[in-house]
This record gives structure tokens, C-alpha cells and sequence, in this order.
């Protein structure tokens, strides 16, 4: 601490004053007197005093102790009140200094402590049963009842907490050992012994206000950002509900990685929390999740994000490939299965809607208006959506589509039938439906005749005549 070993400028024209109380004559009867090697104040009546202070003429103030002698280099109780005397015996004032500390505290490493001893002379100290702090040349300080300067964690009631593992217990902080000023408007970054922290965790993030408290048990703005902080103090990172483990994932909220903290909001890709997630929190799966700027999670909902559709299941969890999806009335998402063969595709008739949420123009964006070539069973698929990003179901563009897929013949074969509606099509290996077809032949030369729907009117091995 800056300052804390510089004397007081003229403290040492103590020892002129010395030597001019040195040539009072020895015959005095009272006054100053040297007994020995030592000075001594005697009464009118030339006993010694004791327990009390002398001032010189210079200004200086010099203690003599219980057997009357001066104090040198050392502190000294006197009353409720401590003062430090330096090597010529003169009380020190607004000065800071390091003594020996012969009280066995284990908090104190190296056997010595730090004192500030104010205008008056007198240690600062604090009695008052309650965390305190006193300003000292713009900085803030705690101190014991004894006077001695606290650092670290200062509990509640005023006391610095010397158990490391009872790091919870502290109100304040107040630096290192040789420090001392206390935290004030700032975020510190503190290692605490806590045998469940996260193992991401290089040490917690606390943020002590200009009282020097620290912010428990609340949600906060700093600087623009969005804090959580739980009943010790800590800031929250990861995933936080205030309510208990079995909340859905919408009352969960997303604080960023250890060294930043604050309130995610927009997207982000971490691993779910494992109440709402246990398989991916297992497996250490990341998603991709989408926040408001309150950092609600959007669940359960295809929504639209910077001109772009996404979905999202109950989890928060952003949704990618192929999917059947069911609506409640207020379209939130009821069901959803992903499709990730041909065979789990549904029927023509079934009443669910299909859609997919790609990689393209980026990850998770649902498919509008556009043919997508989709991956299932290792073969490849080409799907059709219409706008609002539903597969289409039915004919459309001269070609026919079963929850987004566009049927087609097998290349080899060229032209193969459908059933669709009802009624049995022609088709091409593109999809296209062959209308108005007279004696039109597969691969394996059989022959087709279609109406102006491509409805397949004859088929067989010879050609049709009339």
C-alpha cells in the first residue's frame, strides 16, 4: 500500500526536542529528566508520572508508561484508544504502519499487522459490532476493534473471515494482506474454496457496490448488462432458474461463460441444463438457443428472427432437419418428430405438417418457398416447401408432393405410376407428370396412355389402339 512506510515529515525533530529537555539543569524538580538511559517526566513534588501523555513545546506528544518511563517504538493502549510512538518516543499521526502483532492470529501470515493512526494520533478502529469502512486519502478501509487493518473477506458483523472455507459469510473485500483498500463499484474476481463449484470455473465473479457490499440474492444492471446473483454473492453463469430443479426451460435464463457472466440474450450454443435436458447435459451436446432481451428462452414456437424462421421444442432447443409438427390453437408446437428415414415420412392423409430447418443461407433456417434436397436413409430426397414454410401436400407445378417429398420414377425405369388421391399418375424420373400421353413406354417397353390430368388410362405390355 502506497505511502504505508513514509514517516511524517519533522517527526524527527522529536530528538532535538529531547536533546533541549537533555540540558534542563539537574537540580530541576520537575520536568523532563533522564533516570538512567531513559527519560522521565517528574511532578512538582519530583515524583515520576505515569499512564499519561507529556507535549512538548515543539507540538510533540510523548507517552509515559506505567512505570513512568517514555514509550519508544511501539503502540500503546491508552484508554479505549491506540497510538504509536516512534523511535524518539513522538506520537505519530496520519501515518500508516506495519507492528509486530503478538496476538496470534492465524490471519496475520508473517506475525505483523497494519495500523492507520488518524490526525489525532489515535488508531482507526471500528467497534461498533457491524461492517464498517473509513476513508483514508480516497480509499476505503475496515479495521478491528483493536485498530488493526482487516483484509480479505469482512463478515457482517465486522470481523475479517480467517476461515477460507467460510468465504460465504463475507459482506465486503478488502484485498490482500498488504493492501487492504476495499472493493468499491468493481467486479473481482475471487478463488474460493467451494467443493461444488463448476469445473469451468477459474474462480467467481463478485460485484461490491460503493458501499462495499457485495450484490446477493438479486438480478442487476452494470453497465448495461444483465447480472443474476445468488444468496453468497456469486454471480451467476450457465444456466439459472429461481425456481426449484423440476422448472421447465422457460423459466430458465442463460448468464454467459465465467468471464463474462452477464444475461445472454439473441442466440447462443451451450449445453443444456440437465433438469430440463439430462441425455444432451450426459452426452455434452450443444444446441443452439434463442433469448429475448428480458433473456426469456423462445420454447415451443416457430419464430421469426432477423427476416429468418426458426423452431424451437420445449426445451429452447433450436431445431435442425426434417420434421413432422402439430400446432396447438394458439400455434404453439404440440409434437414434433424428426424424420430421419423414408419410412418414418407420414401419409398423404395424415393431418401434420412437415417442414425442414436447414444450413442454409445459415443453421437452423426453415425452408420457404423452395425445393430442398434432403438426406434420409443415405439417398437423397428433393422436398418442396410453399411460404410459410409447410411441405407441400398435393399436386403442385405439374408434379405431386407428399409432405414436401416430389415423387419421381426411378431413373433406370424413366416412368413409373403412382397412386395418389385416389387415382393412379404417370410420372418421369424428374417427377413431372405425364399428360396427354398416347402409348408412351418405360425402360421395360410397357406402355402407358394418360388423360389431360395424367391419370393413367391404359398400361400394358402392347401398345393401346383404339
Amino acid at each position: 500500500m502506497s505511502g504505508k512506510n513514509s514517516k511524517l515529515p519533522q517527526i524527527l525533530a522529536a530528538a532535538a526536542v529531547m536533546a533541549a529537555v537533555s540540558a534542563v539543569p539537574a537540580f530541576a524538580a520537575s520536568g523532563w529528566q533522564m533516570e538512567g538511559d531513559q527519560w522521565v517526566y517528574l511532578d512538582r513534588y519530583g515524583d515520576k508520572m505515569t499512564d499519561t501523555w507529556k507535549k512538548s513545546e515543539n507540538g510533540f506528544w510523548f507517552y509515559l508508561d506505567d512505570d513512568g518511563y517514555m514509550a519508544v517504538n511501539r503502540l500503546v493502549e491508552n484508554g479505549d484508544d491506540y497510538y504509536y510512538v516512534n523511535e524518539d518516543g513522538a506520537r505519530v499521526k496520519n501515518e500508516w504502519r506495519k507492528l509486530e502483532d503478538d496476538s496470534d492470529e492465524e490471519a496475520y501470515t508473517d506475525g505483523t499487522c497494519w495500523y492507520y493512526f488518524g490526525n489525532d494520533g489515535k488508531a482507526e478502529k471500528n467497534d461498533s459490532g457491524r461492517a464498517k469502512l473509513t476513508t483514508i486519502n480516497g480509499k476505503k478501509y475496515a479495521f478491528s476493534d483493536t485498530g488493526k487493518m482487516l483484509y480479505g473477506w469482512v463478515s457482517e458483523d465486522g470481523a475479517m473471515v480467517t476461515d477460507e472455507s467460510d468465504w460465504a459469510s463475507g459482506l465486503m473485500y478488502c484485498g490482500e494482506e498488504d493492501d487492504g483498500a476495499a472493493a468499491l463499484a468493481k467486479w473481482v474476481l475471487l478463488d474460493v474454496d467451494d467443493p461444488e463449484a463448476d469445473s469451468d470455473a477459474e474462480g467467481y465473479w463478485f460485484y461490491f457496490g460503493t458501499n462495499g457490499k457485495k450484490t446477493m440474492d438479486t438480478s442487476k444492471t452494470i453497465n448495461g448488462y444483465k447480472y443474476q446473483f445468488d444468496e453468497n454473492g456469486v454471480a451467476q453463469f450457465k444456466w439459472y432458474t429461481a425456481s426449484d430443479s423440476t422448472a421447465s426451460a422457460s423459466e430458465y435464463k442463460y448468464y454467459n461463460m465465467p468471464d463474462q457472466c452477464w444475461l445472454a440474450d439473441g442466440w447462443f450454443l451451450t449445453v443444456p441444463t440437465e433438469e430440463v435436458d439430462p441425455e444432451a447435459y450426459e452426452n455434452d451436446e450443444e444446441y443452439w438457443f434463442y433469448a429475448d432481451k428480458k433473456g426469456e428462452l423462445v420454447t415451443s414456437k416457430i419464430r421469426s428472427i432477423n427476416n429468418y424462421k426458426y423452431a424451437f421444442n420445449e426445451k429452447g432447443e433450436m431445431l435442425q432437419g426434417l420434421y413432422a409438427i402439430t400446432f396447438d390453437e394458439d400455434r404453439n408446437i404440440a409434437t414434433y418428430e424428426k424424420i430421419e428415414n423414408i419410412d418414418e415420412m407420414p401419409g398423404a392423409d395424415e393431418e401434420i405438417a412437415v417442414y425442414y430447418f436447414g444450413n442454409t443461407p445459415k443453421d437452423g433456417v426453415m425452408a420457404t418457398k423452395k425445393k430442398v434436397t434432403v438426406d434420409l436413409d443415405d439417398d437423397s430426397y428433393e422436398f418442396g416447401f410453399r411460404t410459410n414454410g409447410e411441405a407441400i401436400n398435393g399436386i403442385s407445378d405439374n408434379a405431386i408432393y407428399v409432405h414436401g417429398r416430389k415423387l419421381k420414377a426411378d431413373k433406370e425405369l424413366k416412368l413409373e405410376t403412382v397412386e395418389y388421391g385416389g387415382e393412379i399418375y404417370l410420372i418421369n424420373s424428374s417427377g413431372t407428370i405425364q399428360k396427354n400421353k398416347t402409348n408412351t413406354k418405360d425402360a421395360d417397353d410397357y406402355y402407358y396412355c394418360t388423360d389431360s390430368k395424367g391419370i393413367v388410362t391404359y398400361s400394358g405390355s402392347e401398345k393401346w389402339t383404339k
